[in-house]
């Protein structure tokens, strides 16, 4: 099987796991810690385990996972990315935005990923892209926004559990741009950077994890977007559970360039 098909099988059987847990208060039992070291509920261990029963159907495959951590061949031809749900403490409130996000890379880094799909659980939107091809909402082709200049630039930040240090070196990009968000799912906020809903997303933290944003990684790049770290460097992360790194991103290079001046003070 084709690796569009399988994930987006994947998507829809996380979906059936969410709908029919989003009702009662089982998804939100807490059933253990995964290996990322975040609490796990019912919600993610149940969507991990149908994400993985579809994607080890390809076979030569190896495994980072949010819940059930790294398995399989250190060899293998693929590598499958998977955050079962990201924005789990959304869900756990009744907020909606969440995802569940997949990304199959043929190589080391990032830049090697060739598939990924993010899916919105609460009503089903699907980006999809391939390393040689276009990023897609429901099958349609997406872009990013064409904002170059500050004043008009809505960028996600996440600042969550940052320190006083870190929260003061935002002043200048805050304060220049038209409105800053951020909506607890990583994967899903770099979507809409992908499709223009916003034009920048930072998290430079230095705690995001490639289950985070692996999948919306490729689909940014595809729709567009620039990514870099905080200092501007390409962002190279190790392809493990236990990774923390930053990222930095925006829907053209010129935006991207006057955003990461605004961080550095200027």
């Amino acid at each position: 099987m084709e690796w569009e098909t399988l994930l987006k099988e994947a998507g829809e059987r996380v979906q059936e796991v969410r709908d029919r847990l989003i009702t009662s208060q089982e998804g939100v039992e807490r059933v253990g810690e995964g290996a990322g070291g975040d609490t796990t509920m019912r919600i993610d261990k149940e969507a991990e385990e149908e994400i993985l029963d579809v994607v080890r159907q390809k076979g030569d495959v190896r495994i980072v996972a949010e819940e059930a951590g790294e398995s399989g061949p250190a060899d293998a031809r693929w590598t499958v990315i998977v955050d079962p749900i990201d924005g789990s403490s959304n869900f756990e409130r009744q907020i909606p935005f969440y995802c569940t996000s997949i990304a199959v890379l043929e190589g080391k880094t990032l830049d090697d990923a060739s598939h990924a799909l993010v899916r919105n659980l609460v009503n089903g939107d699907t980006y999809y892209a391939e390393a040689a091809g276009y990023a897609t909402k429901n099958g349609s082709q997406i872009r990013t926004s064409q904002v170059t200049e500050l004043k008009e630039a809505m960028v996600g930040v996440d600042m969550s559990k940052s320190s006083l240090q870190l929260v003061a070196s935002f002043n200048q990009l805050v304060a220049s741009t038209r409105r800053q968000v951020h909506y607890g799912a990583n994967a899903l906020e770099a979507c809409f950077l992908a499709e223009g809903k916003i034009d920048g997303f930072v998290d430079v933290r230095g705690k995001i994890r490639v289950m985070d944003m692996a999948a919306a990684y490729l689909i940014g790049k595809r729709a567009g977007a620039v990514f870099s770290d905080r200092e501007g460097r390409p962002v190279r992360p190790s392809i493990t559970v236990k990774e923390r790194f930053s990222i930095f991103g925006a829907a053209n290079k010129t935006l991207h360039e006057k955003m990461l001046e605004k961080l550095r003070g200027g």
